[in-house]
């Protein structure tokens, strides 16, 4: 009975949950910003 008073494993599964949703999150707006950003650094680029 040990096993169900021990919380690391759960407090493991909500670390990992929380990284994956930051993840996804991440590639979400890289995709959908990301021919924007690419153009504003060529417009920076070409600036200088």
């Amino acid at each position: 009975m040990r096993f169900v008073k021990d919380n690391k494993g759960i407090e493991s599964t909500e670390v990992a949950l929380i990284i994956a949703v930051v993840v996804l999150v991440s590639y979400g707006a890289y995709r959908l910003l990301g021919n924007n950003i690419a153009a504003v650094v060529q417009d920076i680029a070409g600036r200088i």
